[in-house]
């Protein structure tokens, strides 16, 4: 709803939109839950029942963040499905099965907040979480990625020097994710060729957090990448 406020000096209407509020709440959910996404990954390191906080409450995010998309959602089956539209349709699939993986492997193996529950399965549940917890973390970067362009533009971006000068810094820091994707050893873990997930508990929070974001930003940027590539092609199908 668009309430309009009094005139101005110059006889013209002030419009003060619901719309403002809303997507500063969208901006600072994705936000958190973008910081949350690294923490997580250093279960062994944070602990155990701060693992499981941070996760009810990405998990409580989440949710929000689709109540406040819920127009797109009610979308899906309108209009045309663009290679544009079909990849991030695709995606955004993906990592809702991730996150609904995490939820209910997370409520089986929880030591904590739902041991309670003492529901059955654990041993799946783990193998479950660890997977959806690798993919889930690749897809959530490429879905950020592909919505760069979007979030430029509502921050009102248009310095060219400035938005070169981001390019090369993600990219810097894209490049030293391709190193940390190997040295984390993903493949692995995403795949299943491991069960258990091998954390240095010695070493810092921080710099693991730091390590997994490297990888989170690579992924942003063939997210970006992607983005830009599917522009160009439905354009040039136009």
């Amino acid at each position: 709803m668009t309430i309009p406020s009094r005139p101005s000096a110059h006889g013209s209407m002030t419009w003060v939109s619901d719309m403002d509020t809303k997507t500063k709440i969208k901006t600072a959910a994705d936000i958190l839950m973008t910081a949350a996404l690294p923490v997580l990954m250093c279960y062994s390191i944070v602990g155990e029942t701060a693992h499981e906080i941070i996760g009810v409450t990405m998990f409580a995010l989440f949710i929000l963040h689709h109540i406040l998309n819920f127009g797109w959602i009610k979308a899906l089956f309108k209009g045309k499905y663009p290679p544009k539209r079909i990849v991030g349709t695709i995606v955004n699939a993906a990592v809702l099965i991730c996150m609904l993986g995490l939820m209910y492997s997370g409520i089986v193996i929880s030591k904590h907040i739902f041991s309670f529950l003492n529901l059955g399965g654990a041993g799946f549940a783990r193998t479950v979480h660890m997977l959806c917890a690798y993919w889930g973390l690749v897809l959530m970067s490429v879905h950020l990625g592909m919505h760069i362009t979007q979030m430029s533009a509502k921050m009102k971006l248009k310095s060219k020097p400035m938005i070169w000068t981001l390019r090369i810094i993600f990219g810097v820091v894209g490049a030293v994710g391709v190193y940390e994707f190997i040295q984390l050893n993903f493949t692995d873990y995403m795949f299943g060729k491991v069960q258990f997930v091998f954390i240095d508990t010695s070493a810092s929070a921080v710099l693991t957090s730091l390590q997994y974001a490297s990888v989170m930003v690579l992924f942003a940027y063939i997210g970006y990448i992607m983005q830009i590539l599917l522009n160009k092609k439905w354009a040039a199908v136009k």
